[in-house]
């Protein structure tokens, strides 16, 4: 049995320098259970258990370091695991077991001469000093362990104090010299004089500052780094955070659809391992949701942010906002506006949203200060982002006053600044108030332009609420608004279908489908608008015709296809563009189609109601993906007409 062990021990220290991961972690797990390991050999097993992804076995290991280190009177080594201790627990949510562990390691180092482990102590108290916005005491903690670094020749413990010191003066706005630490310490990771978790700790905080002051093309240059690096290294651990700093870039460049899939997968990846980084990828994904108009998903994904130890702010503000609780909505942003400690990326993240609150809520003096901080945060900074943020704010108040003229100056930068930095869905707000500008001008035909232009960004990025929101102002205009009742039309399970079918049958069958409904709707005065391969979308000056024209499609799917068809009615206002329509109107009818079963003609009821020469059945009212009430429906009984 000695033997055994003695092999796996030798084998797994082996394949640690190899940076074989899993096969370390199963030899030395092996070595451990056919006899205690020594402490020295208890910290390879942590580190084993942190690559190879089984991070919830490190901390025991840890602690029977300690203990072993103790019992042997290593008090330097042992305070090194205490101090590894506190930083794991922090990351658990645990504030206070990991304050006594960090007790713990002080008072095994107050009696030791200064050495590496005095260093890594302070780089980890200059942590939580961040943690309490006190960055003057950060920067002291990480200039110490910066002298020790040096004095000893421990590179890794050097420049990771450099980013506490860079990290500290960043927040505190002395930013020419925090970014100059930051690269020198961004360096030393690129050119692999760093232990690979020295290397992903650098990456990491590298990226974190990017984003805090809002250099997202930059933020995202260090996180494609960072993957490279997991990769190449078989870390399994990292990329978890890797995904929430890409939901967040691509969130920022109008990707929604791939920025919720990285932080759905962060958020799950990273719950057991490190909550408090989960908690960032929940409020990720709320902001995302926020944006696609999903507000109880949002709601959702803001309470597990909450739970996991981030402050859900200024998505709950927001959400408030876009549930139309304005008095809510100011309270809880103002709620947070309250610390006075707080660094000053952290309130430039705040203000937009209380820029926008306090209009809503009639506020404008209160809007035009935040605004004005915004900008001056943006002058410290100097990051394309932040200042065209400063600019919208400040251009959203002036018009919010009424000077048009004023305001047009500001938006038109931060549209070209969010255009230069590929914020897509900020380009669609800004242009959103250049449109309202134009319109209080008296210049229809710029303003139609802008908001046209704002509605097509946001339907192609998925923001379904703001496309509608545009809409509805666009439609409020009489010389851009039309009346018609919309048709959609669907194969009932097509995948299925072409899956049984040969290609080449299935094609024919679709030919005739398709010759099919175009003759039964040009007979009834139907624009065809478009026609995605499995359906149709259509617009009709008459109801009574768009519902005769859609029995007639029932009939004829009952005699010469072999599938069913589902059809969805509405009739609404809509903006016309050319041969095409949009608006909450086009959506409702999409979405009320989606609604139907195979066989069914859905129709909302105000569309059906007053067409008495159709029988209806099956009244109900249906929850519809993007409209905020409930849509009452019927089905038209087409086999009795």
């Amino acid at each position: 049995m000695a033997q055994i062990a003695d092999d796996a021990l030798a084998a797994g220290r082996e394949a640690l320098e190899r940076h074989a991961w899993k096969e370390a972690y199963e030899l030395l797990k092996a070595a451990d259970e056919a006899g205690p390991l020594e402490p020295e050999d208890l910290e390879r097993l942590a580190e084993a258990a942190i690559w190879s992804g089984t991070v919830v076995d490190e901390m025991p290991y840890l602690e029977r370091a300690y203990a072993g280190h103790v019992k042997t009177g290593n008090n330097l080594r042992a305070a090194y695991m205490a101090t590894m201790l506190g930083h794991e627990h922090s990351v658990q949510l645990q504030q206070s077991v990991a304050n006594g562990w960090m007790s713990r390691a002080k008072r095994l180092l107050d009696d030791q001469p200064e050495s590496p482990e005095h260093g890594y102590y302070e780089v980890q108290a200059a942590l939580f000093a961040i943690g309490r916005h006190d960055f003057d005491e950060a920067y002291e903690r990480g200039k110490r362990a910066e002298e020790i670094g040096r004095r000893f020749g421990d590179r890794a413990l050097e420049v990771r104090a450099l980013q506490r010191q860079a990290a500290a003066l960043i927040a505190r706005g002395d930013v020419a010299e925090g970014k100059m630490l930051l690269d020198e310490a961004a360096t030393a990771a690129i050119s692999g004089e760093l232990d690979p978790y020295s290397t992903l700790i650098v990456f990491c905080n590298t990226i974190g500052a990017c984003r805090d002051v809002a250099e997202f093309e930059s933020a995202g240059q260090w996180t494609d780094r960072a993957q490279k690096f997991c990769e190449a290294h078989s870390h399994t651990a990292f990329p978890g955070m890797c995904r929430v700093n890409y939901a967040e870039v691509m969130k920022y460049k109008g990707q929604l659809a791939e920025a919720q899939e990285h932080a759905v997968t962060a958020g799950e990846d990273l719950r057991t391992w490190c909550p408090r980084i989960a908690g960032a990828a929940f409020y990720e994904l709320g902001e995302i949701r926020l944006r696609l108009g999903e507000l109880a998903k949002a709601e959702e994904a803001f309470r597990e942010a909450d739970e996991y130890g981030r402050e859900p702010e200024p998505g709950r503000s927001l959400l408030a906002l876009a549930r139309g609780n304005v008095d809510a909505a100011a309270a809880s942003i103002r709620r947070a506006l309250v610390d006075g400690t707080m660094a000053l990326p952290a309130k430039a993240r705040l203000l937009p949203a209380a820029v926008e609150i306090e209009i809503a809520a009639g506020k404008l003096d209160e809007a035009d200060a935040h605004a004005t901080e915004l900008r001056d945060i943006a002058e410290i900074y100097d990051a394309s982002a932040l200042r065209a943020s400063g600019e919208f704010a400040r251009g959203s108040v002036l018009l919010a006053r009424g000077d048009a003229a004023g305001a047009f100056q500001c938006l038109k930068q931060a549209l070209r600044l969010w255009q230069e930095t590929g914020a897509t869905y900020d380009v669609a707000r800004a242009r959103e108030l250049l449109g309202l500008a134009y319109r209080v001008e008296g210049d229809d035909q710029a303003a139609v332009w802008e908001l046209q232009a704002a509605a097509a960004r946001f339907e192609r990025l998925g923001a379904v609420r703001d496309a509608d929101r545009i809409a509805d102002l666009l439609v409020r205009d009489p010389k851009t608004r039309v009346m018609k009742t919309f048709l959609f039309t669907d194969i009932v399970k097509s995948t299925d279908l072409l899956g049984a079918m040969e290609d080449r049958h299935w094609a024919n069958v679709l030919r005739q489908h398709d010759e099919t409904l175009r003759r039964i709707f040009s007979e009834h005065d139907g624009q065809v608008v478009d026609h995605t391969g499995d359906g149709f979308f259509v617009a009709f000056e008459n109801a009574v015709e768009a519902v005769t024209g859609a029995i007639e499609v029932q009939r004829a799917a009952d005699h010469e296809f072999p599938f069913d068809i589902r059809i969805g009615l509405h009739t609404d206002g809509a903006l016309q563009r050319g041969d095409n329509y949009r608006g909450r109107g086009v959506h409702a009818a999409a979405r009320i189609g989606s609604a139907a079963q195979g066989r069914e003609i859905l129709g909302s009821r105000i569309t059906l109601e007053p067409l008495l020469q159709f029988r209806t059945t099956n009244h109900r009212s249906v929850e519809l993906k993007g409209i905020k009430e409930a849509v009452d429906v019927c089905s038209v009984d087409w086999e009795a007409a």
